[in-house]
């Protein structure tokens, strides 16, 4: 892919593809631009939005759907604390790898961010794990 990011042809990426590929943006910041850090605000505005959305996305997922539905009953305490840090390192780890990504992985990030928000919003109420908070939710019902 990073050839075609250069703009060689790859594969079934032929010269028109790739030329589309370099022309693609969003809301006006080229697919291939990387970091924080680029032409002016709106790329700053953009970068930060999309890495914000991931990272609030994924946060999101993991501290209300994943942690409930998993069992830390016979876990070390430390392993139990260390779980209930990993949402927020997680986020953290998004927001700092943006600076560093191109736009057209940060999309991708929030586009996965949302289906496995959904995804994990499935299994949480209709599959939770025996034996954890979930599942104890959903026996109420």
């Amino acid at each position: 892919m990073a050839q075609a990011a250069a703009g060689v042809p790859v594969g079934a990426m032929d010269a028109a593809l790739v030329a589309s590929l370099g022309a693609a943006t969003v809301l006006g910041v080229p697919l291939a631009e990387r970091g924080y850090l680029g032409a002016g605000w709106a790329h700053l505005i953009v970068v930060a939005g999309l890495a914000g959305t991931a990272a609030l996305l994924s946060w999101v997922t993991q501290t209300y759907l994943v942690a409930p539905n998993t069992v830390l009953a016979d876990v070390p305490e430390a392993v139990a604390r260390v779980q209930h840090l990993v949402p927020a390192l997680s986020a953290l780890g998004l927001l700092v790898a943006a600076g560093f990504a191109p736009v057209a992985l940060l999309v991708y990030w929030v586009c996965n961010a949302l289906w496995t928000l959904a995804q994990q919003a499935v299994v949480t109420r209709w599959f939770p794990t025996p034996g954890s908070p979930a599942a104890a939710r959903a026996a109420g019902r």
